[in-house]
């Protein structure tokens, strides 16, 4: 699939920003135009680009300085544009980034204004988290075109993308979209468009929690980042959390949603339907050779083996690290 070659970014705030930043230190090919599209005065939204673009320009240096980017950074700036007349040049775009701030009213107005001047072909591709993409339908002509980009902070360095489509999303804008990120050295899982997504969603629930130990009295909430990157974290850098249910067992998860539940009187920890369902069949993990995962011509004590060299491995850079610790706190380094 031919990749996109020329990319409008709208919104030059933290998330453009750090989408643009992306695009360049790929070093693929790609011209890039940050639109500021705010209601302000001319030089004021210049002003505002020029300090995107300083922004962008300090990250790429980072990454130059950290090894990342081989070829010097000027080089790659090149292939930045700033506009205010979004109207004039988005047609030019292939894919489009919305990344304005997170209110309806203003994706919205923006997707009117931009949408007589789109290709036929242009992806427009939201950076919401929380909106659903139906509520974007009646601002455009060709809702077809239009997809949710969920990029993690700080874009340039997390590699994951969120790709969520709605029913109406056409089949080829989800696969031009996943080639463009994977062309971009991102890794993109593809997702109904639904609130909070996949990442949201699970971080908001182990947030909360975490302020209610600290609520609670049950530790600090320095002891508590350090229980959380000491060890929950730890183990997801080598294990999703799917599989960090089969590996330790899904009658382990049923029985401690049991206990929590009845000890903190709180229906939150009330086991999901499948994992009951798992219990009822037996399909508890790699031992029972089926759990979320299918583990039939799996050889079990080499899987084992494989998981725990990465947590070695993990183990050995952070302790070599002059800045990764497993210390909670503020305080960065050893």
């Amino acid at each position: 699939m031919t990749p996109e070659k020329k990319i409008g970014i709208i919104g030059p705030g933290r998330m453009g920003i750090g989408i643009a930043t992306a695009i360049l230190a790929s070093g693929k090919p790609y011209n890039i135009k940050l639109f500021d599209t705010k209601p302000r005065e001319k030089n004021q939204a210049l002003e505002a680009l020029n300090k995107a673009k300083s922004a962008i320009s300090a990250n790429l240096i980072l990454l130059h300085k950290e090894g990342y980017l081989a070829s010097p950074v000027d080089r790659r700036l090149e292939a930045l544009d700033l506009s205010c007349a979004v109207a004039e040049d988005i047609s030019q775009c292939h894919v489009i980034f919305e990344a304005v701030p997170e209110q309806v009213e203003i994706k919205t107005e923006l997707f009117r204004r931009i949408d007589p001047f789109l290709g036929k072909n242009a992806i427009v591709a939201s950076t919401t988290s929380t909106i659903d993409l139906e509520a974007f339908w009646d601002s455009v002509s060709r809702p077809e075109n239009i997809i949710n980009t969920h990029w993690l902070n700080p874009a340039f360095i997390i590699p994951l993308v969120e790709v969520a489509a709605c029913e109406k999303t056409a089949d080829t804008v989800i696969e031009r979209t996943k080639a463009l990120l994977s062309d971009l050295g991102k890794i993109p899982v593809v997702l109904k468009s639904s609130p909070g997504f996949i990442v949201p969603r699970i971080q908001a629930a182990a947030m909360n929690e975490a302020v209610r130990i600290f609520e609670e009295g049950v530790a600090t909430a320095e002891d508590i980042d350090t229980a959380i990157k000491s060890g929950f974290g730890f183990r997801l850098t080598v294990l999703g959390l799917i599989e960090f249910i089969d590996l330790g067992g899904v009658d382990i998860l049923y029985y401690a949603d049991r206990f929590l539940q009845k000890a903190l009187a709180s229906e939150r920890f009330s086991p999901p339907e499948s994992v009951v369902e798992k219990m009822e069949k037996g399909e508890v993990g790699p031992r029972a050779k089926k759990g979320y995962f299918d583990y039939t011509d799996v050889d079990i004590d080499e899987m084992f083996a494989d998981r725990y060299k990465g947590f070695l491995e993990l183990l050995r850079f952070v302790r070599q690290s002059r800045l990764l610790n497993f210390k909670g706190g503020i305080k960065l380094g050893h």
